[in-house]
């Protein structure tokens, strides 16, 4: 579909040229890369640092991490790899065992 734009001197419409389309075309491309940028951020966080719809989303930082725990657990290499965090994580476990 051809679009157009006003001209300044006489106020007719006149269609954009091939190359005016294409630069139109990456500038609005560009405008809405950033505007979905902005509104990414804005859900991600939040208004005024509250926890926005995204975060929201994700499981609390102690369920993240013990599933991360139990995923290195039922892994012979992982236990190896994340040695430190598996230890650690596991001598609070034992510390403190489910009731």
């Amino acid at each position: 579909m051809t679009r157009y734009h006003l001209d300044a001197m006489t106020g007719k419409r006149i269609a954009y040229t091939a190359e005016e389309e294409t630069a139109k075309n990456a500038e609005e491309a560009a405008t809405k890369t950033e505007k979905d940028k902005v509104l990414y951020q804005k859900l991600r966080t939040g208004e005024n640092g509250v926890r926005g719809k995204t975060i929201a989303t994700y499981p609390e930082i102690s369920e993240q991490l013990d599933l991360l725990w139990h995923a290195i657990d039922a892994d012979a290499d992982l236990k190896v790899k994340f040695a430190g965090f598996y230890d650690a994580i596991k001598k609070v476990k034992e510390a403190s065992p489910k009731p």
